[in-house]
C-alpha cells in the first residue's frame, strides 16, 4: 500500500509540474516584490504567491514545501520574485532567505542630513524619519560611510544601527587607549576627525591638518576651520566673506575657542586616525592652493603672503 501512494504522488507531481510549466509558459512575464512578515504560514505565504500570480496553484507550492521536510521554513522579508521562475526555485528563495538587496553607498564626509537624503532617493526610508532619529540619538558624526548591502523593506533605525555598529568595529581598543594622548574623548577625537574630513582633499595631508588643529588647541588658538562656518551657515559657499566668518554659531571656530560642540559629518577611517596619529611638525596654518590641496607655514606673516598670492591669481 505504501508502495501505491508513493506512485500515486509521484504521478500527482507529475500532471500537476507539466500543468505548471503549460501556464509559464503562456504566463507575461512581470517582477513582484512580495513581503513575507514574521509568523506567516505556509498557507498564508501560498495566498500571497497565487494573489501576484508567481505561481499556479497553491496545492502544487504547498506540496513541493511539504516534500523539502518539516524542518524546511520560510524566512521573512522582501523578495523579487519572476512570474517565469519555477515553484520549486521561489521555494528555494523562500527557504533560503535570498532577500532583496539594495547597494548603499555612504560618501566619507556626508552630513546626516546629505545621508538622509540618500536614503530617500534609494527609497529605503523617509528623510525626516532618518534625521529625526540621528538628531535625538546624536549621532551626527557615527553614521560610518561605507558600502552597504541592505535588504528591501530595512526600516530607518535599523539603518542608522547598521551604520553605528560598522563606526563602533572600525574605531577599535587600541584607537580608545590613544585617544588617552591628548586628554581626548572619543567625541572629541569625531568632531576633530570630522573637521578634518571636511578640509582635506588629499590623504596625504589629513595628518598635517590634524597637526596644525593640534598645535592650535595646545597653544589655546582659534581653530579657524571655514568647513565649521560652512556647517553653522548651513548652506556651501565657494568663497567665505568675513562677514560669514562671524556668523552666531557655537559651530564656528573663528569666534568660540576649542572644538565645535559636535561633529559637522561623518568622518571616514583615514581622518579618524588623522585625528589620533597627527604629523609631527610645528605648523600653525594651511591655507587651500585649489584642488583638493594646501600650502602650509608656521609663521602667520608667512600665511598672510600665502593667502595674497592665492588671492593674486583669482
Amino acid at each position: 500500500m505504501r508502495i501505491i501512494r508513493i506512485g500515486v504522488v509521484i504521478l500527482c507531481l507529475f500532471i500537476l509540474g507539466i500543468s505548471v510549466v503549460f501556464i509559464l509558459s503562456r504566463r507575461p512575464t512581470k517582477t513582484s516584490m512580495v513581503t513575507i512578515e514574521q509568523g506567516v504560514t505556509a498557507h498564508g505565504v501560498a495566498d500571497i504567491l497565487k494573489t501576484e500570480r508567481l505561481i499556479s496553484s497553491k496545492n502544487y507550492f504547498l506540496l513541493l514545501l511539504r516534500l523539502k521536510g518539516a524542518k524546511a521554513s520560510i524566512k521573512a522579508g522582501v523578495y523579487e520574485i519572476n512570474s517565469k521562475e519555477s515553484t520549486w526555485r521561489i521555494i528555494n528563495k523562500l527557504l533560503s532567505g535570498r532577500t532583496k538587496k539594495i547597494k548603499l553607498t555612504v560618501p566619507e564626509g556626508f552630513t546626516a542630513h546629505q545621508v538622509a537624503q540618500l536614503i530617500e532617493e534609494k527609497g529605503l526610508g523617509r528623510k525626516d524619519r532618518f534625521l529625526g532619529i540621528v538628531e535625538q540619538r546624536g549621532l551626527e558624526g557615527y553614521l560610518f560611510p561605507e558600502t552597504y548591502l541592505v535588504n528591501y523593506g530595512i526600516s530607518e533605525e535599523e539603518i542608522i544601527d547598521m551604520m553605528v555598529d560598522q563606526f563602533n568595529k572600525v574605531f577599535t581598543k587600541e584607537m580608545e587607549e590613544r585617544v588617552k594622548k591628548f586628554n581626548f574623548t572619543k567625541s572629541d577625537t569625531v568632531i576633530l576627525a570630522s573637521l578634518i574630513e571636511k578640509e582635506a582633499g588629499k590623504d596625504e595631508e589629513r595628518p598635517l591638518i590634524s597637526a596644525v588643529f593640534h598645535n592650535r588647541l595646545r597653544k589655546r588658538w582659534y581653530l579657524e576651520s571655514c568647513a565649521t562656518v560652512q556647517y553653522a551657515m548651513g548652506e556651501h559657499k565657494d568663497k567665505l566673506t568675513y562677514k560669514d566668518l562671524k556668523v552666531d554659531s557655537p559651530y564656528n571656530t573663528y569666534t568660540h575657542f576649542g572644538l565645535p560642540p559636535g561633529p559637522i559629518c561623518n568622518p571616514g577611517l583615514s581622518s579618524i586616525k588623522a585625528a589620533l596619529y597627527p604629523a609631527e611638525t610645528d605648523l600653525m596654518f594651511f591655507v587651500s592652493k585649489g584642488e583638493g590641496t594646501h600650502r602650509f607655514s608656521k609663521y602667520y606673516q608667512k600665511h598672510l603672503e600665502l593667502q595674497k598670492k592665492k588671492l593674486d591669481k583669482k
